[in-house]
């Protein structure tokens, strides 16, 4: 049998359709490869809608509805008589622009629900104290905030490296991020965007402040014999008197 001719056109859309198929297969490959393997956290009423991008707002707001069910999932201490009190500080930046973590993430007024892990304001501080020792996660904290988090995902976010997500502790890369344990005075960075878009190890001395109880900030870390006081311990009846600088 004679061989098939394949005239010019034929052949040039055979050509284009192996460049694109090629394409596309380098494609795959490359997404696959730039994005880490690691822990997805899970739980109900995560949130995994777009940021705000208005000034000065959160990002995601607490989600307290499921609050009780997540925090039993995750299993992390009760709130109250503390032993164990540590902090560590988290920045977001989305497009290069600090976006401020809301104040009580993991205190539900209105429900009477305080959890161990727990901001009081906007400043990224993130407050861990228990009745012993406890190993307490990145992970743990997007649970109680109610905010969905993979090593290439936050909240709606997606995408790992270039103009998308990056992490960082204590101004070094980090790689799955939700099985980060926090140790006392640890500063995470997240950021989306460009990589030179935002400050990878942004200032700490608002946890400095926080440990010496100073800045307003009120509560304090546990010193050597001494449990630190508590952020969730009720407070004292007014005597009439106002005291600056108390939370």
């Amino acid at each position: 049998m004679a061989p098939r001719k394949v005239n010019g056109c034929t052949a040039h859309r055979y050509l284009a359709a192996l460049v694109a198929s090629l394409a596309l297969v380098l494609a795959g490959c490359g997404s696959g490869s730039d994005a880490p393997s690691g822990l997805s956290i899970s739980g109900p009423g995560l949130q995994t809608s777009q940021p705000s991008v208005q000034p000065n707002q959160a990002p995601w707001r607490p989600e307290y509805a499921h609050l009780a069910q997540r925090l039993k999932l995750i299993g992390i201490p009760p709130g109250g008589k503390e032993e164990f009190h540590i902090h560590a500080l988290l920045h977001i930046y989305i497009n290069g622009l600090l976006s401020p973590l809301p104040a009580d993430i993991g205190i539900d007024s209105a429900k009477g629900i305080e959890s161990s892990m727990h901001t009081h304001d906007g400043t990224g501080i993130i407050h861990m104290e228990a009745p012993h020792p406890f190993k307490y996660t990145l992970g743990d904290f997007f649970s109680v905030w109610g905010v969905k988090l993979g090593p290439a995902q936050v909240g709606g976010l997606k995408g790992y490296g270039g103009d998308h997500l990056h992490f960082y502790l204590n101004g070094k890369p980090l790689k799955n991020p939700a099985a980060l344990v926090l140790h006392n005075g640890d500063s995470v960075v997240i950021g989306y965007g460009p990589a030179n878009g935002f400050p990878h190890a942004p200032s700490t001395l608002l946890l400095k402040e926080v440990e010496k109880g100073e800045g307003g900030l009120g509560c304090g870390a546990a010193k050597a014999g001494h449990p630190g006081k508590s952020c969730l311990a009720p407070k004292a009846p007014s005597s009439g008197k106002s005291k600056a600088g108390t939370s």
